[in-house]
């Protein structure tokens, strides 16, 4: 269904965007995207590099959407190897994620794991990810994560 004389407005509006965004991906030993973006300019040089796991890893169902509708896979693989390289990065003993990363030495910032801000959109994004495209890598994670979630955290 499509209404009569529209002509791509929008996907040619999203492209525009997405290809904006593309240069927070870019230059980082990580694969960890820089946590902010001049939309004009690309990455300021005198940004910080430390972003949070929900604004890294959760970017997949819209920049995936992007990639599809487009035909052209530049914008789901950014964001899949931004989740990737997350998930490399889990704590060897616990499997949890950190809430906050530094994007040039893959070190967390901050340890503290759960399910509130700075993660909830990462785990969310997982799950929507596999419903929407079908990837079996993301519900493995998400249900991965699940797990190690009901095991370690505690309740109250």
């Amino acid at each position: 269904m499509t209404p009569p004389n529209y002509d791509d407005d929008l996907l040619h509006l999203a492209h525009d965007l997405g290809s904006r965004l593309l240069p927070a991906f870019e230059n980082t030993a990580t694969r960890l995207p820089h946590p902010r973006v001049n939309l004009l300019l690309g990455v300021p040089v005198d940004t910080h590099n430390s972003t949070c796991t929900a604004g890294a890893g959760s970017l997949l169902v819209e920049m995936g959407m992007l990639s599809h509708l487009l035909g052209d896979p530049v914008y789901e693989g950014a964001a899949r190897r931004a989740i990737k390289a997350l998930w490399s990065y889990r704590d060897a003993s616990t499997g949890l994620l950190g809430n906050v990363i530094d994007i040039t030495t893959g070190q967390w910032t901050n340890k503290l794991s759960g399910v509130g801000a700075g993660l909830d959109s990462f785990y969310e994004y997982l799950l929507k990810s596999y419903i929407l495209f079908g990837d079996d890598g993301d519900l493995k994670m998400f249900n991965a994560a699940y797990r190690k979630i009901k095991r370690f955290m505690r309740k109250g």
